[in-house]
């Protein structure tokens, strides 16, 4: 019997009935666009065709300015970094499973997600070092990735070391990614960068809903690392006051949450959860006392960043509230609360026990009540990230000033169901077109969806094939055949940038960058070999770049 109080949101799929202030780009908007972004663009042969600003929410917080990112180019360019990751991974994997036959697709799985990041990754990377090593001076940013996800070990589902832009990657002229970590020119502005290259990866490879790309950029450094491990959750649409979790039962959190929207009972609350086991009985006490709770089998970063906005209800006319001890990735937890703090929302966190919720010979009841069971290992993490005293944080405990100027992009892979406006990215070959729909919410707190078609200059197919991984280009090789292609790349500067954009997201497992170059961890890369991270052929593509440009590694 189906459970009118716990619905999955494929079944009963919101809608959105708020403000869609458009402003159309005139002739010279897209003109001054293609200018200002002409070195990424011109790298996979498009230019911007047509575009439409629509402003969903316009009311700025008060508690912000954009700061560096007052800069128009370096603004959009973030929005081209969801963006055109998103239509990669729309020509390239979007429903790629479907190309096998049933019995293949469960082992064919993770190969497929592991292409699908490993394209969006790429691209993304590409994008924000293009824009960094051609701002003129004056206008320099060294941007660092300091949030991640995709690094952890998921047992049963996932080997960890997914392809990803890594913790510690840099964005920024040569000179500058050389000086890190010494005395930059006052003129250059260090940024902080947060990433889930794609969130729902599953849905990406099965062409599924709600499947999208995701980052921040903000001027604020990042006080804490976050371990990539799981988070339980507690977010909301409107500020509410921190308390303890361990001291705070479901219930009196469900009140804290309901009384920041001013709701007199808790039967006029939702709650969204991720469809997992290790829900089940959050959803069974929270449902007895009316609250409605709304699940998804895969992504919980994005509806995160929608909790509480104006016009986005479901059919039975509820809107979206909150998340209340829900539990998922840090990366996701970070990268969707910085924008919805900047909306006037607020979240808490606290490390989980993976482990434990990954133990399929667990009972539900028994992986919740034991969430907070750490192994070891675990538990030096959380020592490590300086937690022991305060074990639950917010935005505040991980981003140094959450209102420094920042700005964070959503591009839209697959349709998505939480924010029904949000179009999957597509091709028309017939019109050479490529649309893409990315959500914008900077730190002012305004909230826009940028919809945006560039015209492939010879194709839809080469531009294709310019959005792929270089990694395309090598597979199916070995030996004498697989050194020549990578000789080819490296003696070609455009080559040799995304080639070496490949190889950091690709192996950073066993990489330690120190400025310019790498130290190569040859046992990491046997371990990521031997659990299935990566394959046979990664040792060889590694042996043949370490041998070809010993530049790029210090002697070990």
């Amino acid at each position: 019997m189906a459970n009118p109080i716990r619905f999955s949101i494929s079944d009963e799929r919101a809608v959105y009935r708020g403000s869609r202030a458009e402003r159309r780009m005139g002739p010279d908007d897209i003109t001054d666009f293609n200018h200002r972004h002409g070195t990424v663009l011109d790298g996979y042969r498009i230019s911007l065709a047509e575009g439409h600003v629509y402003t969903i929410d316009g009311r700025s917080n008060g508690r912000s300015n954009l700061g560096v990112l007052r800069n128009r180019r370096l603004r959009e360019a973030v929005i081209l970094a969801a963006a055109l990751p998103a239509a990669a991974v729309a020509l390239h994997g979007r429903g790629s499973i479907h190309a096998f036959p049933e019995p293949e697709r469960k082992e064919r799985a993770d190969g497929l997600k592991r292409a699908n990041d490993r394209t969006a990754a790429q691209i993304m990377a590409e994008v924000l070092q293009n824009t960094t090593e051609t701002l003129p001076p004056g206008e320099e940013v060294v941007i660092q990735s300091a949030i991640t996800e995709g690094v952890r070990v998921k047992p049963g589902y996932e080997a960890g070391g997914n392809p990803t832009i890594a913790v510690g990657a840099l964005f920024g002229k040569e000179d500058h990614r050389r000086q890190y970590g010494l005395s930059l020119p006052p003129s250059v502005t260090m940024l902080t960068m947060g990433n889930d290259v794609i969130d729902g990866t599953t849905k990406s490879i099965k062409g599924l809903h709600s499947s999208l790309t995701s980052l921040f950029v903000t001027e604020s450094y990042t006080k804490r690392h976050l371990p990539d491990i799981y988070v339980q959750r507690w977010m909301s649409g409107r500020h509410f006051p921190e308390f303890y979790p361990r001291e705070t039962d479901l219930l009196e959190a469900a009140r804290i949450i309901a009384d920041s929207y001013g709701m007199k009972d808790l039967s006029e609350l939702t709650a969204f959860f991720l469809d997992r086991p290790r829900h089940n009985p959050a959803m069974d006490i929270l449902n007895r006392s009316g609250v409605y709770t709304p699940t998804d089998k895969d992504g919980d970063l994005f509806p995160g960043i929608v909790l509480g906005l104006d016009g986005l209800e479901y059919p039975n006319g509820r809107g979206l509230h909150s998340m209340i001890g829900e539990i998922g990735g840090s990366a996701e937890w970070a990268v969707g609360v910085l924008p919805l703090v900047w909306r006037g929302g607020q979240a808490m966190g606290m490390l989980a026990s993976q482990s434990t919720l990954t133990n399929k010979e667990l009972s539900p009841e028994q992986m919740w009540k034991d969430r907070f069971h750490y192994t070891e290992e675990e538990f030096m993490l959380i020592q490590d990230a300086r937690f022991e005293q305060k074990p639950f944080f917010t935005i505040e405990d991980i981003i140094d000033n959450p209102f420094a100027g920042g700005i964070s992009a959503f591009g839209a892979i697959t349709d998505n169901y939480h924010f029904p406006d949000m179009r999957a990215a597509n091709a028309n070959p017939d019109k050479n077109l490529i649309t893409t729909d990315t959500l914008v919410i900077n730190s002012l707190g305004i909230v826009e969806l940028w919809r945006l078609s560039f015209r492939c200059l010879t194709s839809v197919g080469q531009t294709t094939n310019l959005l792929a991984s270089p990694k395309v280009r090598l597979e199916g090789l070995t030996g004498r055949g697989l050194e020549q292609v990578i000789t080819t790349m490296l003696e070609d500067s455009a080559l040799r940038r995304r080639l070496r954009i490949f190889f950091n997201n690709e192996y950073y497992p066993a990489l330690i960058p120190v400025r310019e170059k790498m130290v190569l961890l040859h046992r990491s890369l046997e371990s990521l070999i031997e659990r299935g991270a990566l394959q046979e052929i990664d040792r060889e593509i590694v042996d043949i770049v370490q041998h070809c440009a010993p530049e790029w590694f210090y002697a070990t």
